[in-house]
């Protein structure tokens, strides 16, 4: 595969800059970068979705503008949106993609029983697939990107919000298909993934930094591309919070529960988190992570069971907690059809803060967003990583007693998420409570304690680095597995 001296431009500006790359047969090639670095527009270029404004792309010999289906007809592609059909099964998904490609019936009966059997998903095959976790949809949807036996896979943030065991999952299926000859070109956000690939490219601002293998980049590669990326990505200024009461409870949760008519999502849980403590909340899709959030915040009642957040009984005055409470759920929590000012000026009213002091943090939150200058953007046009950082910001501009976030970092690029846990260390540190859902295990350590959820149960709750001592300092991922395997 050749990429020769591409542009590709929107309006006036360049997404992909002067891009030149050799991709041999037979490659696992990593893509990383900030958001809006142009790694989605370079892999939809690579698949003939997209032309170049200017240059050549050549796949397997083919000419991406002129020899477009040439090169669908060769090549799988699993984007970063739904690209499944919810209302259809599991089993009726695989038929669609098969036949849709030629597939012969004979070879898809044995292709299927391979799939299946690779990514976990036998037992479910008569399930719906909007149904279905985050997790077993990205690997259906390898599954149906794999069912014509490409000889090039592209991939687009294929783990992005998946838990641990269907992120494995998903790594061995594409490991197997490397090792049948396969080229793989993978888009990531994880440095843990990116390590794995015989070589990584990393783009900022359209252009390629670099690309070589892992061990090129130094003694230690997540830093030696942190630091490649750093230039590219703002680094957020700290809260300037006047500093809240930082000894004592800011939650407490006994026995609680949370039923779906006959299903439990959350299953007599209970649990404490001190003020100025950073919890983590961590488990596998549909583990009950956003149920209890929910909870906490009044948004769902509890079946059964007690809450106190920030001093109050979350049941009998669930209005007075909202306003003690922060909250960013896993879509950043905004208006995306307002402007930024729009939105901050939106739950500023929401909490009640009077014109001066709304003015006073507007400024903060637009300094801490690196949106000065920026106010009349309409959010839908701001990267990742600028959406998170406004969700914060509007998040905490009441200064809450109890910060929860959500999945804040999914899909987010390494550098700004390091900036983001520094934020939230720095929220902490002044009183704050902060219980935080992530399905990436490896940010766990940035938190005072953990707590490993599954099924609607509490697994384990301590700090990181005990819970590693328990077994035998491993890291704290394979703890997670550990744990998930005692049970299952």
């Amino acid at each position: 595969m050749t990429i020769q001296s591409v542009y590709r431009r929107f309006g006036q500006r360049a997404a992909i800059d002067d891009l030149t790359l050799e991709i041999p047969k037979g490659e696992l090639l990593g893509i990383v970068g900030a958001d809006g670095a142009g790694k989605t527009t370079l892999l939809q270029m690579i698949c003939a979705i997209l032309d170049p404004s200017e240059g050549r792309i050549s796949v397997a010999g083919f000419d991406s503008v002129r020899h477009a289906a040439n090169i669908h007809a060769l090549l799988g592609y699993v984007p970063q949106s739904y690209s499944l059909y919810g209302e259809l099964t599991v089993a009726e998904n695989l038929a669609f993609f098969a036949e849709i490609r030629g597939v012969p019936r004979l070879e898809f009966a044995q292709r299927r029983e391979r799939l299946l059997h690779f990514s976990g998903l036998a037992q479910f095959l008569d399930r719906r697939t909007k149904s279905l976790s985050g997790g077993m949809q990205k690997k259906l949807a390898v599954c149906c990107a794999l069912v014509h036996e490409p000889h090039i896979l592209v991939l687009d943030e294929p783990t992005l919000g998946v838990d641990p065991i269907s992120r494995r999952d998903l790594w061995t299926m594409l490991f197997d298909a490397h090792t049948k000859g396969k080229t793989i070109i993978c888009a990531t956000s994880y440095m843990d993934e990116a390590a794995r690939c015989n070589r990584v490219a990393v783009l900022s601002g359209g252009r390629l930094l670099a690309c070589q293998a892992p061990k090129h980049f130094g003694m230690d590669f997540e830093e030696s591309v942190k630091h490649l990326l750093s230039p590219s990505v703002s680094v957020p200024r700290s809260p300037d919070f006047s500093t809240h009461e930082v000894v004592g409870e800011a939650i407490r949760v006994t026995e609680l529960t949370r039923q779906f008519g006959a299903f439990t999502a959350v299953d007599q849980i209970s649990f404490t988190v001190a003020r100025g403590e950073v919890f983590g909340l961590l488990g596998p899709n549909g583990s009950g992570k956003s149920t209890t959030i929910k909870m906490l915040t009044g948004i769902l009642p509890a079946s059964t069971g007690s809450i106190e957040v920030a001093g109050m009984d979350v049941a009998t005055r669930p209005g007075a907690v909202k306003g003690r409470v922060g909250y960013m759920s896993q879509r950043f929590s905004l208006y995306t059809d307002l402007t930024v000012d729009e939105n901050i000026e939106f739950f500023g009213t929401v909490y009640g803060l009077g014109p001066p002091v709304l003015a006073e943090r507007r400024s903060w939150v637009l300094e801490l967003a690196g949106l000065a200058g920026h106010e009349r953007k309409l959010v839908k046009t701001l990267s990742g990583a600028i959406k998170q950082r406004l969700a914060l910001g509007c998040a905490v501009l009441h200064r809450p007693d109890v910060l929860f976030l959500d999945e804040p970092t999914s899909g987010v690029d390494p550098v700004s998420r390091d900036a983001f846990w520094r934020l939230i260390a720095d929220i902490a540190r002044v009183g704050t409570a902060v219980l935080v859902t992530t399905h990436y295990i490896r940010e766990a350590e940035h938190c005072d304690r953990v707590a490993f959820i599954h099924r609607g149960r509490l697994l384990a709750t301590d700090a990181p680095a005990a819970l590693r001592k328990r077994y035998d300092g491993v890291e704290l991922e394979d703890v997670f597995i550990a744990l998930m395997s005692e049970i299952s």
